[in-house]
């Protein structure tokens, strides 16, 4: 059999459903020696060709035109195809492009184009630009024409499935792809057979024998900082040996101890064996460009809070003699790999760093990285039930069935409701069965969140580039393109230095100070106490109600405290927390396994928590070189049993040498060997809790400023606005509720208060708020000067009774029953005054009404915010009743009875293995949520109870993974 020219992988979004392993598969079992793709990109090119690389076949790449087909018969052909679909992407390719970059290219004119070159002529052209050139044809008429123009023919036939029960599968993701429905007239009349593969196109097998791509040794092609900037003669590792001695001097105060002279002098030693030394430079050029330009970068993140050198650069904050990080986990000599330096940068100025880089390497020397978007089970099942026509509601009960963790098939296999809704329902028998035939399948190119990589050559020198917003990404996925030559650098975006950023900004303008974020503190009493009351809500990484529970037990009194507790509250080494509790309290004696290894274990009490803990064990016993040990780890972590076996042995008599018992060397190793696989990086921690306290200083001293930026950065997440809003008033911050000539899109300081924004208001969108701000100029001087100026503006009614219930008109002095009752008068004469000058129109009188009743503002407001604001039904009801307790202090009676007034904002209801029906709810009061728990008994005796409902609970507070109430009685408040 011969090979298809003309194979459609999934890259082809939509239009193909073979995959790259398919295609291998099928290779394999027809024996074939070669495989051809030919996408409308180069998507899946590198998967491609590793993966037939691998089997010993020989990949063939192809690129779709559309009028041609090109063919690479080498590297070269290769190269030229990547500059092709660059063009490609950027606008149409023309003739001179394909003269260009037509080098040891085939190319393919399908016979259809090339029987209509007087209507195309481009098609014309080709056949001078290319001296091999084919003529694609699918049946005998077609091949006999060809002959007879003296051309060669190619045998072309589209593949775009290579199993025969695929056909309707394709037919729905072709009309899929064409926005049809089985209701539609969908002409679909493409079939394929294997059999058309024939051993009797010769023509075929001699175009395959003249593609051949091998692939050279790419090496790491980082742009030459040199080459950019001035460095007075020097070379990199020159350089970069400069700028680390004047930069450590200067962090030190000229204090440099031989301690420090000598771990820089190593790492740079070992950087420049590696080659690095320009990799540095770059990165340190664009951190001082962000901070020269007050973008507030990082203290670091990852291993490379490990490196001397990184700190002397400032492109870490973090002193690693300090705080005992290893280099040898950041980069180690003995384990040849890339470095991987990340930063962190305030979300809503990464792209400013990313600019900065673009423009002064090249457009086409920066990139991001393309990523795909794939079938997920709930979308392939919603796409392909509008394609079949399924029902909506079917197709809505179905996907809340749905778990997204398991495949389709999984889903349907191990959960009794899915199966038996179904197997009920041929509809959704087929629907089934295709949706899991492109689950997982791509579907659309998106963009890595934070990669970027820079060459310093065009980079549609190696891979293919895609245009995309003022910037090219890859072709490739990430995957693929450190084993090109290509250094991924990550430039996060982080919401938290964002908040940091802009809380400086506002303390520094209103108090006329000075602060930075590294002129804030380590060390601080305010700071200390809000960890250790778990007043953290808000602080990066520690806003989990379990790590607020965790931090009021441990009471932290120091930083280190802090970066242990950030380690510690993860999964694998949370499982040692009441050990970790136990022996900080000297409840239990703490076991360092041998007096040597209690300087690196101290900080921790004998529990191995750290990847560089590990490391140091390592050294200490076994006399391992950090380079070593830094191997060891990576073994024991990632199980790599033929390492493991060799270590364990170098370890057990390393130690042995070095003095220590048989006995206690293998039980160190296996100890060590258990805790590998969830050892956390120190380095990481230390720099991210960093972060954490230096917001957590901002929060204690300087809350109301604090508060601000937080609700800023939570603008779309109601459930954290909330949260943050009910704090504030509980720390008795002063929250006004939006006001018509006060507010504008964004929460802000008005005196010694917060106030709220026009965007916190439902239905009220940035547009309409900036419509608004605009609009009102000074102020709106009465309620007719805001009717004239909105009602031009094209506020509509909902618009406006939208702001009446949010209390935002509440500053001209009428109730809100008034606005309501002489609402259409008031925009009638907004109307006419679109067209004439207010001062001729007559002002409707206002015929002023008595408030509604509370509960009905209370029930506005709830809906206009989604919230209680100003007032909260539960609070008029906590003064009739004794020894009520708030929700927030809840938790503080753990096994104890207690009483508590609350709103029932959900129930949850379960039937039990008596048949009996129990409810799990959850009620609020002013301050914070709760959980309760009614068993049957209780529940039965609530007589309907409903969401909305204020009831007294009274009960005893448990826990099992959160504190809730088990609840003993109720008593019926009132019902809104």
């Amino acid at each position: 059999m011969i090979t298809p020219i003309y194979v459609k992988t999934v890259y082809s979004f939509l239009s193909s459903l073979i995959t790259i392993d398919d295609l291998i598969n099928f290779s394999e079992k027809h024996h074939l020696k070669s495989l051809c793709i030919c996408d409308d990109n180069m998507y899946g090119v590198m998967e491609f060709i590793k993966k037939t690389s691998d089997k010993g076949i020989n990949p063939i790449v192809g690129l779709d035109l559309d009028f041609c087909l090109l063919y690479a018969k080498n590297y070269q052909g290769y190269q030229n195809l990547l500059k092709l679909v660059t063009i490609k992407s950027e606008r149409l390719i023309n003739e001179d492009d394909l003269s260009k970059y037509n080098n040891d290219l085939i190319c393919v004119i399908p016979f259809g184009n090339y029987h209509q070159q007087d209507e195309n002529e481009i098609i014309k052209k080709l056949l001078n630009i290319f001296d091999d050139l084919y003529i694609g044809f699918i049946n005998k008429n077609e091949y006999e024409k060809i002959k007879e123009d003296n051309l060669h023919p190619l045998y072309l036939k589209k593949v775009l499935y290579l199993e025969n029960n695929d056909i309707e599968t394709l037919k729905y993701l072709l009309m899929l792809r064409d926005d049809k429905t089985l209701s539609d007239d969908y002409e679909f009349n493409y079939s394929f057979n294997i059999d058309d593969f024939s051993d009797n196109f010769i023509e075929n097998e001699e175009f395959l024998n003249k593609c051949k791509i091998v692939l050279p040794k790419y090496h790491l092609n980082l742009p030459n900082y040199v080459n950019y900037n001035e460095t007075h003669g020097l070379d990199s590792d020159e350089y970069l040996y400069n700028l680390s001695i004047v930069g450590l001097t200067k962090r030190l105060n000229n204090q440099v101890t031989l301690k420090y002279r000598d771990r820089l002098l190593h790492e740079l030693d070992v950087i420049k064996k590696m080659g690095f030394s320009n990799y540095f430079l770059i990165v340190y050029d664009y951190i001082r460009y962000a901070k020269k330009n007050n973008i507030l970068v990082g203290p670091g993140r990852g291993s490379a809070a490990g490196s001397l050198v990184s700190y002397s650069l400032g492109i870490t904050d973090v002193d690693p003699i300090k705080y005992d990080l290893l280099f040898e986990r950041f980069l180690n000599s003995e384990r040849v790999s890339m470095p991987d330096i990340d930063t962190d940068f305030p979300d809503i100025l990464r792209d400013e760093v990313i600019r900065y880089v673009t423009n002064k390497y090249g457009i086409k020397k920066v990139a991001g990285i393309i990523t795909f978007g794939t079938f997920g089970g709930k979308m392939a099942l919603r796409d392909m039930g509008r394609v079949m026509n399924v029902p909506l509601y079917m197709i809505d009960e179905l996907c809340k069935m749905i778990k997204i963790n398991m495949s389709l098939m999984d889903n349907y296999n191990t959960i009794p409701k899915i199966k038996l809704m179904i197997d009920g329902d041929n509809k959704l028998k087929k629907l089934l069965e295709v949706a899991s035939r492109i689950e997982g399948l791509p579907r659309h190119t998106s963009i890595h969140a934070a990669g970027i990589i820079m060459a310093n050559s065009n980079l549609d020198d190696i891979i293919p580039l895609t245009y995309n917003d003022d910037m090219y990404l890859s072709g490739y996925e990430a995957l693929y393109l450190e084993e090109l030559g290509l250094l991924k650098m990550d430039f996060l975006g982080l919401k938290n230095l964002t908040t940091i950023n802009n809380t400086l900004s506002l303390i520094n303008e209103h108090l006329n100070l000075n602060l930075t974020f590294n002129s804030l503190p380590l060390s601080d009493y305010e700071t200390n106490q809000l960890f250790q009351k778990g007043d953290t809500l808000g602080i990066f990484q520690f806003e989990s109600p379990g790590m607020r529970d965790f931090l009021q037990k441990l009471h932290p009194v120091s930083f280190t405290d802090i970066y242990n507790a950030n380690a510690f509250f993860r999964p694998g080494p949370s499982d040692n927390i009441p050990l970790f509790l136990k022996r900080r309290e000297g409840k239990e004696k703490i076991d360092y396994l041998d007096d040597s290894l209690k300087d690196i274990l101290k900080s921790t009490y004998g529990i191995i928590v750290y990847q560089e803990q590990i490391m140091l064990i390592a050294t200490k016993m076994a006399a391992f070189t950090l380079g070593e040990a830094d191997i060891l780890r990576r073994a024991m972590s990632k199980k790599k049993l033929d390492v493991l076996k060799v270590s364990r042995d170098k370890f057990i008599n390393g130690s042995i040498n070095n003095g220590y018992s048989k006995d206690l060397s293998e039980k160190v190793y296996e100890l060590i060997l258990n805790f590998a696989s969830y050892g956390f990086n120190k380095s990481h921690s230390v720099a991210y809790s960093m972060v954490s306290y230096k917001m957590a200083y901002l929060k204690a001293n300087y809350p109301l400023y604090f508060y601000i930026s937080l609700l800023n950065s939570v603008t779309m997440d109601d459930e954290k606005t909330i949260s943050y809003i009910k704090e504030m008033k509980k720390n008795n911050i002063k929250v006004i509720k939006p006001d018509i000539n006060k507010s504008t899109s964004n929460y802000h300081l008005y005196y010694d208060s917060v106030i709220l924004p026009f965007t916190l208001i439902k239905g009220i969108s940035y547009v309409i708020s900036e419509k608004i701000i605009k609009a009102r100029n000074d102020g709106f001087i009465d309620i007719y000067d805001f009717f004239s100026k909105m009602i031009i503006n094209n506020l509509t009614k909902n618009n406006i009774i939208t702001l009446i219930d949010s209390g935002s008109l509440d500053s001209f002095n009428y109730t809100r029953k008034t606005l309501y009752e002489n609402l259409d008068s008031l925009i009638n004469y907004g109307n006419l005054t679109k067209d004439l000058d207010p001062n001729f129109v007559l002002k409707p009188e206002i015929i002023n009404l008595d408030e509604f009743t509370r509960d009905i503002l209370i029930a506005n407001e709830k809906n206009t915010f989604g919230f209680y604001l100003t007032n909260h039904p539960v609070s008029f009801y906590k003064t009739k009743y004794q020894n009520i307790i708030n929700l927030s202090d809840a938790s503080k009676y753990f096994n104890k009875n207690i009483s508590c007034i609350i709103i029932v904002d959900r129930i949850k209801e379960i039937v039990t293995k008596k048949n009996e029906v129990m409810a799990f709810i959850t009620g609020s009061d002013e301050e914070t949520s709760f959980d309760f728990v009614l068993f049957p008994k209780v529940y039965t005796s609530c007589d309907n109870l409903t969401k909305g409902a204020i009831i007294k609970v009274n009960g005893k507070i448990e826990r099992r993974n959160d504190y809730q109430m088990i609840v003993s009685s109720i008593e019926r408040v009132n019902r809104i």
